[in-house]
């Protein structure tokens, strides 16, 4: 693959740029643990250019992501590698050191997955039970039993915790039900579907509020409100827009929209002179009809099409096509042959 890194943990460290193209915060030169391993153990952790609570947010990963552990300093914070290779600073208590063993035994065991936009984990099988964490769209856990209207799980500290079964899935059949991903031959209905699962996720979000780094329903930017409408298709995607702009299957966009399908990304920024490079600095989801959704203050859906009332007055400078695009050295990769969360 050109970029990617496949997401599987290697011995090198890729440093990925922030949404606004700074690099996070490296760690030390020489790690402490370069090898270890954790979970994501908050329904979402918030990864920060450096190890402060007032230094700028870089990404998230949402609870059960395995992450690469580089540096723990002499407080609490935690230099780590999410599976899209952004490196940035957490506190401790957001992650839960594993080595490879119990990884390998996490990708085997039976998991849910986080269904509902928003859920609590409870410390018994009652709703009027006390909160063990929250818990958001794409979180993972780790199945124990059903009972009725109550699932256990194991979080990712060990602790065990009820969460309402109809707010998770079993994870195995959830990945294998995403219709999204489709192969590049596929048939014309199967790709309309599939688009039309992206163009049904991405309107979830409509409301929900622009977060800088944010790639959660509690907050999304831009390339992260792409991350995640795909990341819930069954879709790994890089992380900041100028990367996703050379992913996928390039669509020419010179002449105008006509060569776009709902669902193919678009990209905005500024464009090349002679002295300045093209810069991509913003990415949407076309929805057809000259129409885009995407997070802007908040998600919301503006069209292209001057004249009209939500007019959004910006050039498209490129755009890509991601569905059927996957595991073929483009940049996209499938959940269910990442490596990430299966063996």
């Amino acid at each position: 693959m050109k970029r990617f890194l496949t997401l599987v943990f290697c011995a090198l460290t890729l440093l990925g740029c922030t949404p606004g193209g700074k690099q996070a915060q490296p760690a030390p030169a020489e790690p402490e643990d370069e090898n270890g391993l954790a979970f994501a153990s908050l329904s979402v952790i918030n990864l920060r250019e450096k190890p402060d609570y007032t230094a700028e947010l870089a990404t998230q990963a949402l609870m059960g992501t395995p992450v690469k552990v580089h540096y723990h300093d002499d407080t609490y914070w935690v230099n780590i590698e999410t599976p899209d290779g952004y490196a940035a600073w957490v506190n401790d208590m957001a992650i839960e050191p594993i080595d490879q063993q119990r990884l390998d035994a996490w990708k085997d065991a039976r998991r849910v997955i986080v269904t509902n936009f928003y859920t609590f984990f409870y410390d018994a099988p009652r709703f009027d039970a006390g909160h063990v964490s929250d818990g958001v769209w794409g979180d993972i856990a780790e199945w124990v039993g059903t009972r009725g209207k109550f699932t256990e799980v194991m979080l990712p500290t060990g602790k065990h915790a009820f969460v309402p079964t109809a707010d998770v899935t079993d994870l195995r059949a959830w990945v294998d039900s995403r219709a999204a991903v489709v192969p590049a031959d596929a048939p014309q209905a199967a790709v309309e579907k599939a688009r039309n699962l992206i163009l049904e996720t991405a309107k979830t979000f409509v409301g929900v509020p622009y977060l800088w780094a944010g790639t959660s329903f509690k907050g999304v930017d831009c390339s992260g409100f792409v991350k995640t409408v795909y990341f819930l298709n069954g879709y790994l995607l890089m992380r900041n827009s100028r990367q996703q702009a050379v992913s996928g299957d390039p669509i020419d966009v010179s002449e105008g929209l006509d060569n776009l399908q709902p669902a193919d990304l678009v990209f905005f920024g500024r464009e090349a002179t002679e002295d300045k490079p093209e810069r991509i600095t913003h990415v949407a989801i076309y929805l057809g009809d000259g129409k885009i959704i995407h997070s802007s203050q908040l998600v919301r859906i503006n069209s292209l099409v001057e004249g009209e009332p939500d007019h959004y007055a910006r050039k498209p400078l490129r755009a890509c096509r991601i569905i059927g695009t996957q595991d073929a050295g483009k940049d996209v990769v499938s959940i269910a042959n990442s490596g990430v969360y299966f063996n």
